[in-house]
């Protein structure tokens, strides 16, 4: 097993990102559904939720790799957007793969999106996640994220949260 998880900038359509956010996708949409998904459930999904916004200039794209370069992780960060409020930058697709969790992977990946937002000069940082999905809830609330009130219409979204970057 890989000791040394690396985060790397990465364009969300190409691989290591890609099977990245097909993890992203089977983990949820299992969540969701309460069994595996299957790949063209994901694939569906992958078409409906574009990653346009998680590429530069709108965001970007960070995918958690082990020494192999196997991707176990990833998250985004958008900048700007139609749902995003004016003074923050959001979180979208944080995942880690189930053989990594418990490792700081996620503790990782958030830790830099937060470092990344402070330093563009982000008043705040919000996400919306699903209540299924305790393990990110969990790193959310530790991290200092706090629950909000919708700020989007996002139709699987079940909970909002906020973090004060000043």
């Amino acid at each position: 097993m890989s000791t040394t998880i690396v985060l790397r900038e990465a364009h969300p359509d190409v691989e290591p990102a890609l099977g990245a956010l097909h993890g992203y996708l089977h983990d949820v949409i299992g969540r969701m559904e309460g069994r595996p998904a299957t790949d063209d459930e994901v694939a569906a999904f992958a078409a409906q939720s574009p990653t346009d916004g998680l590429v530069p200039p709108l965001g970007t794209f960070l995918v958690a790799l082990e020494d192999d370069g196997s991707a176990v992780g990833c998250v985004g960060l958008r900048w700007r957007g139609d749902d995003v409020p004016a003074d923050a930058a959001e979180i979208k697709r944080m995942w880690t793969s189930p053989a990594v969790r418990g490792r700081g992977v996620g503790k990782l990946l958030l830790d830099e999106v937060v470092r990344r937002a402070r330093d563009a000069g982000c008043a705040r940082l919000v996400l919306d996640s699903r209540a299924d999905l305790v393990e990110a809830r969990t790193l959310y609330e530790r991290a200092g994220f706090v629950e909000v009130e919708p700020y989007n219409v996002n139709p699987h979204a079940q909970v909002w949260y906020a973090l004060d970057l000043r």
